[in-house]
């Protein structure tokens, strides 16, 4: 642990999420502690989670902000989808969700002390970036957002409000997969075969970052809705409710497995589960996540933009952070589907 006080700036540095929530307690970040900031998850993903990861909070003259790093040797173009392995201090949350890993009110005040911090660094997930000298900028994967709209009151309503062609592919979807069933449940009892799912989903990613342990998803909490085939486990969800926002966490399935079922079938009949709880529950917005974007926004999900920083503290290779663009970010094009009537 190292902790600084004096009358202009004060900071505590620990790897102990217990002892970081406790001291947060006393400071301005205290109102904005809601999931996935929680000691809960932060305990668990320190325990699951391969890489070590420290809690850092900074604050000055009004200005604050609480980070997670964690290090990690990763392949840093990975959304250029070439390869070079560097040893990586990455301020995100150290699991694959679309939420940054930081809360603070001033973003140039944490990305001029992450700049100090000894080799190279990666900033993701940034909603709202601001202009920084001397750090690598760039697009990372966007999250898909779905806002349901208020006529969505069943399920029936939503796919009546779908242009032809998406409400038809969600149909064939749903008669291919009529004998799959599905349950839900709040609590990971069960879930014996899950993690060999989530297992097939990570393997099959384009972009690898941390791939977690069996017991994050025995004790992660949320819900779960499972489907099965033959009373065998063939695909999951993982989802979190924050008043009236869904966020889809993490999921799982099996690949070309069956005669009459493909892949995109299995998916998009995961999905429909989704919007149906997002409704059942009063959502008005589904977080889909990152990746696998064209399929969402077939569902009327929106690409919302996520940023990203890079910087080392080597000139040379800050140089290439910050020239090399082009080799750090994620490129897209969707085409406007115009899914809803």
């Amino acid at each position: 642990m190292k902790k600084q006080s004096d009358e202009n700036f004060k900071s505590l540095v620990t790897g102990d999420p217990e002892e970081m929530f406790e001291y947060l307690q006393t400071t301005p970040v205290s109102e904005r502690l809601t999931n996935p900031f929680t000691p809960e998850m932060l305990k668990l993903l320190k325990k699951s989670n391969p890489f070590r990861q420290t809690y850092y909070y900074i604050e000055e003259n009004g200005k604050y902000a609480f980070f997670i790093v964690y290090d990690s040797r990763m392949n840093i173009m990975t959304l250029g989808k070439k390869e070079w392995m560097m040893n990586v201090k990455t301020i995100g949350f150290p699991c694959s969700f679309s939420n940054s890993g930081y809360i603070t009110n001033d973003l140039e005040f944490l990305l001029t002390y992450c700049r100090k911090l000894k080799g190279g660094k990666l900033i993701l997930n940034v909603e709202n970036p601001v202009k920084m000298k001397g750090m690598g900028f760039g697009e990372t994967l966007p999250t898909c957002v779905l806002y349901l709209k208020p006529e969505h009151t069943s399920l029936e309503n939503y796919l009546n409000s779908l242009r032809s062609p998406y409400r038809r592919r969600i149909r064939l979807a749903l008669k291919r997969c009529s004998d799959i069933k599905t349950e839900h449940r709040e609590s990971a009892q069960g879930d014996a075969g899950l993690y060999a799912l989530y297992l097939n989903t990570y393997h099959k990613s384009e972009y690898k970052l941390e791939c977690l342990t069996e017991e994050f998803f025995e004790r992660c909490e949320g819900h779960r809705i499972v489907f099965y085939k033959d009373d065998k486990p063939v695909g999951f969800v993982l989802l979190h409710k924050d008043k009236e926002k869904l966020s889809f966490l993490f999921c799982g399935m099996e690949y070309g497995k069956f005669e009459q079922i493909t892949n995109a079938d299995l998916y998009f009949y995961m999905l429909l589960h989704i919007v149906e709880y997002a409704i059942n529950e009063g959502c008005k917005v589904i977080d889909f996540g990152q990746t696998s974007e064209l399929t969402k926004l077939k569902f009327g999900a929106e690409p919302e933009k996520r940023y990203f920083y890079a910087q080392h503290t080597n000139p040379f290779l800050n140089l290439f952070a910050i020239l090399g663009k082009g080799l750090l970010e994620y490129k897209y094009d969707f085409p406007d589907f115009k899914v809803f009537r």
